[in-house]
């Protein structure tokens, strides 16, 4: 009987173990792990030391906001950590944002953002913008002097766009044409003063470039011609020229 008890105590205590083991782990794979070029920093406020974020003017002012002249930022909401997954977030860019413990929070350099006639924002392939990550705040004498961060430079899907500023050829004559292959869904904007010269549409995967006339008859045309081709929330640029 006492050795039946003894057993009995020992499974229930083996158990309760196991169960905070498991719960631990659980815990753990919640939290991503940080990628292996993640930056730590000690980013102090413009009263105490006025550290930037990286290589941006990004900087925390006096009322403990993430403040920018250059930049443009975007409070992606609370995360486990610096290593989830996200992809941009483009609305509600701003210049100013409270610095929230446990947020994430994505940088952008305006010049490699486009707001095609749909009204949708998108962010160019192959260009990096800044994530950061709010650890923790930093106190003084219980007074707010900065906060911990954890920032990475990351790049958007391409999506199976073409490569920025791609080339594709040229056309002389009518009828001449460009054929590009594209993913599904895309949005493009071609925009010059000299569309009238060209007929451009998607025919199935492909967008279709068109020559309209001659280019020995129609000098001002001869150059080179970009459009701007859009999936969710990146584009790309894609280039002609006309001889």
């Amino acid at each position: 009987m006492t050795t039946k008890r003894i057993f009995n105590v020992g499974s229930i205590l083996l158990m309760f173990v196991s169960f905070i083991f498991m719960v631990s782990c659980d815990k753990d794979d919640d939290t991503p792990n940080d990628p292996g070029d993640t930056v730590t920093l000690n980013m102090l406020d413009e009263q105490n030391g006025h550290t930037p974020l990286g290589e941006s003017d990004v900087y925390i002012n006096k009322a403990n906001n993430f403040h920018t002249f250059r930049s443009l930022i975007a409070d992606a909401g609370n995360a486990y950590g610096i290593g989830v997954k996200m992809s941009p977030k483009l609305d509600n860019l701003v210049r100013e944002v409270a610095v929230t413990p446990g947020h994430i929070y994505q940088i952008f350099d305006p010049s490699t953002l486009y707001d095609f006639p749909s009204g949708v924002r998108a962010v160019q392939v192959g260009t990096a913008y800044y994530k950061t990550y709010v650890v923790s705040s930093i106190t003084k004498d219980t007074e707010l002097t900065g906060a911990v961060v954890k920032y990475v430079l990351a790049y958007p899907d391409a999506k199976g766009l073409p490569e920025m500023n791609s080339d594709y050829g040229i056309v002389y004559d009518v009828g001449d044409e460009i054929r590009i292959a594209l993913p599904k869904g895309v949005e493009y904007f071609f925009d010059t003063s000299n569309a009238e010269y060209f007929t451009v549409s998607l025919i199935g995967n492909k967008l279709v470039v068109q020559l309209k006339v001659s280019s020995n008859d129609f000098y001002e045309i001869r150059g080179t011609y970009k459009i701007n081709i859009r999936l969710g929330n990146v584009y790309s640029s894609v280039l002609f020229t006309v001889r």
